[in-house]
């Protein structure tokens, strides 16, 4: 009975379940990355010096970008605070998922990005094509040049990395939930290898209080 519960289970593999976490992260940081430095102008000007920061911004990119979401379905938003809202997310999102810190709430934030650039897909062409445009003048390869079935796998992905967390091992949030699980005085219970939860301690779970 037992070798039949962990060759459904396998459950021995609890120990290699945050390579699928770290994965995902590693997929999604570079694009989101790219896209969100792209969108914001910044190292692709003609005399950038990276110890410069004053030459950090590619002004006419920018301008470019908010010209391009003008007249946009969401340009009541405002065009240059959506392209600062989504650009900014993006870059900060990227940062914090090779860090592996607070990722289900970045993983949030990304998936309004990506609602938001899907929405703006579906309902208006000329902004995608002025995007592509964009992106083939600047050699930037993004979410922009994709279709809208791609914002769709985008948004999976980070369905399964909300659930997920961040993973043992090779993120800061495990390395914080050990720190303060270590302080918190509580029964434990056998792990369920079927529940999907690569921050929590392999074989061990809160026992319910009241529980027998």
């Amino acid at each position: 009975m037992k070798f039949l519960l962990n060759f459904f289970s396998l459950e021995w593999l609890r120990v290699f379940d945050f390579l699928a976490p770290l994965a995902l992260r590693l997929w999604l940081a570079p694009m989101f990355w790219v896209d969100g430095v792209q969108r914001l102008g910044l190292f692709s000007s003609a005399d950038f010096i990276w110890y410069n920061p004053m030459t950090w911004v590619n002004y006419e990119a920018v301008q470019a970008n908010v010209a391009a979401l003008t007249g946009s379905v969401m340009s009541g938003l405002g065009s240059e605070t959506l392209m600062l809202l989504i650009g900014g997310i993006e870059v900060i999102g990227a940062v914090l998922l090779i860090l592996g810190f607070a990722v289900r709430w970045v993983v949030l934030a990304l998936g309004f990005v990506v609602i938001v650039l899907g929405l703006l897909a579906l309902g208006d062409a000329s902004f995608v094509e002025a995007g592509k445009q964009l992106l083939m003048e600047h050699g930037f390869v993004g979410m922009l040049s994709n279709t809208t079935e791609v914002y769709l796998t985008y948004f999976i992905m980070l369905l399964a990395l909300f659930f997920m967390g961040a993973g043992r091992w090779c993120s800061l949030d495990w390395f914080i939930y050990r720190h303060f699980a270590r302080k918190i005085d509580a029964r434990y219970d056998t792990h369920d290898p079927f529940e999907i939860d690569a921050t929590d301690e392999p074989g061990i779970q809160p026992k319910v209080q009241g529980r027998a």
